[in-house]
């Protein structure tokens, strides 16, 4: 008898054998095993997403030249639906005439889709005329909120608006197209500061210790980096957490407002009237 036809047989237990064996255990995906490969997956996604420690990056990781994010992203479709347009000149040995490789390709296509092409509803055009529908509406609070869910609105519309987050967390690793995509990231936060400095000028308004129109900016950006991609993760909750009109969103916005204008022009910080307000309530 073969080896083998022993497996799934009843056999003579050996004189030999003290107690009975066990039968291994079946393999499952969450015993010792399965979380041996569960956490090496861990580790490469960690040093997928590593900013730091570039010289430890493992040997697979280390040989992508351009955002993996973006591996779906094939020369030859790209070559098929130019060509489709009928444009003259456009061809495979054109395209390959001007860039090599994807690798040469990918980052000029990003920084492309990024910086140059025009989409509709731009947001810095809506940072230029901020300040002249913000003051000719009334109530104020009105205006911030129609504002704010427009623009939210206006690039959940657009999918493009999501690029910078699928592949902003790879741009350390790839300080070439980072330096490409800075200057117009930084234009883009300096149109809104511009517009914040002269909106506060226009109504009078002063900011607490520490608050520049710049850093109002960079601030409000964050926010609307954040919930764009919440409402793109949980939809429903974003969207019905909606209270008389105004979306979570606006309201943030309307918080932050709060807490950075000096309303009766104290020169104190916003910590320090936080501290004042919650010993207040102590007492």
């Amino acid at each position: 008898m073969q080896p083998g036809c022993l497996i799934g047989r009843e056999t003579t237990k050996s004189p030999y054998s003290v107690g009975s064996v066990s039968p291994r255990p079946a393999a499952s995906r969450h015993d010792e095993t399965a979380q041996q490969f569960l956490a090496a997956a861990a580790r490469l996604i960690d040093a997928y997403l590593d900013d730091q420690d570039a010289e430890g990056r493992p040997s697979r990781l280390a040989s992508i030249h351009f955002p993996a994010a973006l591996d779906w992203l094939r020369t030859e479709d790209v070559i098929r639906l130019a060509g489709a347009t009928g444009t003259a000149g456009v061809s495979r040995k054109a395209f390959f005439n001007r860039w090599p490789s994807r690798d040469d390709f990918l980052p000029d296509a990003l920084v492309y889709a990024l910086v140059y092409d025009e989409v509709p509803e731009d947001p810095k055009e809506q940072a230029r005329q901020m300040p002249a529908d913000a003051g000719a509406t009334s109530p104020f609070s009105a205006a911030v909120t129609g504002i704010s869910d427009g623009l939210l609105d206006s690039l959940r519309r657009h999918p493009r608006s999501y690029l910078t987050l699928h592949i902003g967390p790879l741009l350390p690793q790839h300080p070439e197209l980072w330096d490409a995509l800075l200057p117009a990231m930084r234009q883009g936060v300096q149109v809104w500061a511009d517009g914040y400095a002269t909106m506060l000028t226009d109504l009078g308004v002063a900011l607490r210790p520490g608050w520049t129109p710049h850093r109002l900016a960079l601030a409000l950006q964050a926010a609307l980096d954040g919930f764009l991609l919440r409402y793109r993760i949980q939809p429903d909750d974003y969207a019905g957490a909606r209270w008389q009109g105004a979306g979570i969103f606006a309201d943030t916005v309307l918080a932050i407002i709060l807490g950075v204008v000096d309303a009766d022009r104290s020169g104190r910080s916003g910590r320090a009237v936080l501290d004042d307000l919650v010993a207040a309530a102590g007492s």
